[in-house]
């Protein structure tokens, strides 16, 4: 039977890579903040959230940035690739997060319509409690043999990786002691697809298909 997890804390970053850098994407300024106002105000998008940040001056530096929901969500739109952020996303923001990246995406592309995407990629952090299991015992049947005569072992963890599978270009799962919950699991579920066989409309689904999916291989299941 699965653990079920009791999450106290999740975290998540998504990105959107340009197959190259796109040197032209901030000639007309005012036109792009145009286009990100009009979609993202209803996600709590003010003008003091709006900042055009020029960085070290390097071209990488240079970007748009964008606070969502009261600053708990951060959108940074690059020449080569867009990101949006949230350190603590909790469960009554799930739903209101995707609606947001998806009109990220939405607004950079009715700006410019010839813009495509290379590469979606999902970062899922949960620091949670394991229901009637203790996090080091979970933890030690992915670690046979620890190294010895370094000092009392106080735990464990395990990273795996993964190749290309269907559209999913690669990933990667962490467990390991989260370092937020005492006696608790961290969780990193790190996924890439290609944005050429996944439409951005379909990415929430995906995501949370292989999440789900990522925590049923290691014997863990999402409360209900």
């Amino acid at each position: 039977m699965p653990i079920k997890l009791g999450i106290s804390k999740a975290d998540l970053r998504f990105e959107a890579g340009f197959p190259k850098p796109e040197f032209g994407l901030f000639r007309d300024v005012a036109a792009l903040l145009d286009h990100l106002y009009r979609h993202l105000e209803p996600y709590g998008l003010r003008l003091t959230d709006i900042r055009v940040e020029r960085g070290t001056g390097t071209v990488g530096d240079q970007h748009i940035l964008l606070y969502l929901f009261n600053y708990s969500v951060v959108v940074r739109v690059r020449v080569e690739r867009i990101e949006v952020t949230c350190s603590d996303l909790p469960q009554e923001l799930v739903r209101g997060f995707t609606a947001a990246v998806l009109d990220v995406l939405r607004s950079v592309k009715s700006y410019r319509s010839d813009l495509s995407f290379r590469t979606y990629a999902i970062v899922i952090g949960l620091h949670a409690k394991l229901e009637g299991h203790s996090v080091r015992e979970y933890l030690a049947r992915f670690v046979a043999n620890a190294p010895e005569g370094l000092g009392p072992a106080t735990g464990s963890g395990a990273v795996f990786y993964f190749g290309t599978e269907a559209d999913r270009l690669l990933s990667t799962v962490t467990a390991d002691v989260s370092a937020v919950v005492p006696d608790g699991l961290f969780v990193r579920v790190h996924a890439v697809w290609d944005a050429g066989r996944v439409v951005g409309d379909a990415l929430p689904m995906a995501a949370d298909s292989f999440l789900r999916q990522a925590l049923e291989s290691l014997g863990l299941q999402l409360p209900v």
